[in-house]
This record gives structure tokens, C-alpha cells and sequence, in this order.
């Protein structure tokens, strides 16, 4: 078991949670994540990298997922729609506050007036707050 194994299962019983099949329902989110062989490879597509971390964009509607996949078919096709689940985003949280280097970029609801994806940065505490149900829309 490699290192990132070992620092993955810190926060999960089982590795599997950040291989995420087509079954997978995004509760809370959304991510384009690398396919292999018809396999979850659990590498994230990143959108950049700043001040040393790599950013992953998590996508509150399917929808924007599956138009910013679109948009990434036109220069690589490894990559796929995958949910993230509480537990997934648990284990994303937990490698953010322990220092792995990954930042997570909430996407916003619908694309700009120039037809631009946007995001915002947050930390794993604002993510937490904004998904408790006291402040999701029913």
C-alpha cells in the first residue's frame, strides 16, 4: 500500500469511495474524473494549478458537469462524469485540511453572460457550511 493509499484510508474504510463508478449519484456533487480502460483511474481533471495545489472543480448540477465534459471531449475523451458523495467530499475535505495539495473550486450554477464557466475557491469548513440542509434550497 502506497503512501497516498494509506493517507486516503485516514479518512474512509475503503478506498473504492474515491473511485466513484457511473453509478454514483453526485450527493452533493459533481466531478470530471480520468477513465481508463472503462475504469476510474480517481484522478480528478484539474483546472489549473495556484500557488502550488492543484485545482478540482466539484460541480453542484450534473448538468454543468456534463457541459464542461463536452467541453473537454474536444481535446482529451479520458475523461467522465463521476458523483461525489458526502463520503467522497469527507475524504476530499479531510486531504485539504491535512495539507495534501489539492484546492476545491465549487462551480457556479449556470455559465456567465460570454457563456464562461465560473467557480470560487473554498475551503473545506465553507463547503461544509453550504451544504448543511439549513442553507439548501428544498
Amino acid at each position: 500500500m502506497d503512501s497516498w493509499e494509506r493517507l486516503v484510508l485516514k479518512f474512509t474504510d475503503t478506498l473504492e469511495t474515491v473511485f466513484p463508478d457511473e453509478t454514483v449519484a453526485g450527493e452533493p456533487f459533481w466531478s470530471l474524473m480520468e477513465i481508463k480502460d472503462g475504469k476510474n483511474t480517481g484522478n480528478f481533471h484539474s483546472i489549473g494549478q495556484r500557488y502550488g495545489k492543484t485545482m478540482v472543480m466539484l460541480f453542484p448540477q450534473k448538468r454543468m458537469a456534463d457541459w464542461a465534459a463536452t467541453r473537454l471531449r474536444e481535446h482529451s475523451s479520458d475523461f467522465g462524469v463521476r458523483g461525489i458523495s458526502r463520503t467522497h467530499l469527507d475524504v476530499l475535505c479531510g486531504l485539504c485540511e491535512s495539507g495534501y495539495p489539492i484546492e476545491l473550486v465549487v462551480a457556479a450554477a449556470d455559465l456567465n453572460l460570454k457563456g464562461e464557466l465560473q467557480g470560487a475557491s473554498m475551503t473545506p469548513a465553507q463547503i461544509r457550511d453550504a451544504i448543511t440542509p439549513e442553507h439548501c434550497q428544498t
